[in-house]
């Protein structure tokens, strides 16, 4: 992750620390790893690789609904990576087509069971940023596109707590990704989130 990213959750990180209110547990600051799998034209368990890191602050607006606000960046293959082109007259595999996506997203999740484990599903919209990685100027027109665009995402979550404002968790997201090859993208991911 870039000193850009790391600053800017650090940053939002202390304004919510900053606002914090009075009474106890609205408000939580989380951040996970997980895994990517590009599940545009197929999904297999073994395709799992890459990696997520996203950072996290949310309030509960009500006792079953939580607002959260995501930073985040992944790490995956280009969307020609595995496929076959003719480049100068021979048939050649493109495998090394990696592309970074930063994100940030907001959305609503609605809790299923309070106490000690609490599930979820959630929802919402956001911003990503495709950077894909320099390549050989033969190949640099088949790569992802640089480009910043609109997304939406949805998924499950839980949370196990494990001290009395700590707890586990863990999550499962579905990005769709509007962008010129039009990303369809899951991560799975662990981590913990502090509510105060």
């Amino acid at each position: 992750m870039s000193i850009r990213k790391v600053l800017a959750l650090t940053v939002l990180t202390a304004g919510a620390l900053a606002v914090t209110p009075a009474h106890g547990e609205d408000w939580g600051v989380g951040a996970s790893i997980g895994l990517v799998n590009d599940v545009e034209r197929r999904f297999r368990l073994e395709d799992f690789e890459s990696g997520d890191f996203n950072g996290w602050v949310d309030f509960k607006l009500e006792p079953q609904v939580v607002l959260r606000g995501t930073l985040g960046s992944m790490e995956t293959s280009g969307d020609n990576a595995g496929r076959v082109f003719e480049i100068d007259g021979e048939d050649v595999v493109l495998r090394e087509l990696d592309v970074e996506i930063d994100y940030a997203t907001i959305g609503v999740s609605y809790l299923f069971w309070e106490g000690d484990y609490t599930s979820g599903i959630f929802g919402g919209i956001g911003g990503y940023k495709v950077n894909p990685e320099p390549t050989s100027d033969d190949i640099t027109d088949l790569r992802d596109f640089h480009e910043t665009v609109f997304g939406w995402h949805l998924g499950l979550d839980g949370d196990l707590r494990v001290l009395a404002r700590l707890s586990i968790v863990g999550r499962v997201t579905f990005h769709k990704i509007r962008s010129e090859t039009g990303r369809s993208l899951l991560t799975a991911n662990a981590g913990a989130v502090f509510r105060f």
